[in-house]
């Protein structure tokens, strides 16, 4: 599992951290990235439910991680709207 930290990008913005799986890791993070913004990313990956799904499945608690190995900036009501999408 990697760490990646998802700052949704708001005003008062806040940050979550997820554990995700290598794979899930490598779809985000091409070519060794380790910052990318949601926009940059394939629009394929962007409308990819199950994808989402997986990344957002393992929250970390922040008090409990060893470190980040990506950001993800994305828009704050992305979460909410993968969410809705998946329960249609």
């Amino acid at each position: 599992m990697k760490n990646v930290e998802i700052v949704d990008g708001a005003l008062n913005s806040r940050f979550e951290i997820y554990g995700v799986e290598g794979e899930v890791f490598d779809r985000l993070f091409p070519s060794g990235q380790d910052e990318v913004y949601l926009e940059d990313l394939d629009a394929a990956l962007q409308d990819d439910v199950a994808f989402w799904e997986r990344v957002y499945a393992h929250e970390v608690d922040r008090q409990s991680v060893q470190g980040i190995h990506g950001i993800l900036h994305t828009h704050p009501r992305a979460k909410v709207s993968i969410l809705e999408i998946s329960q249609t």
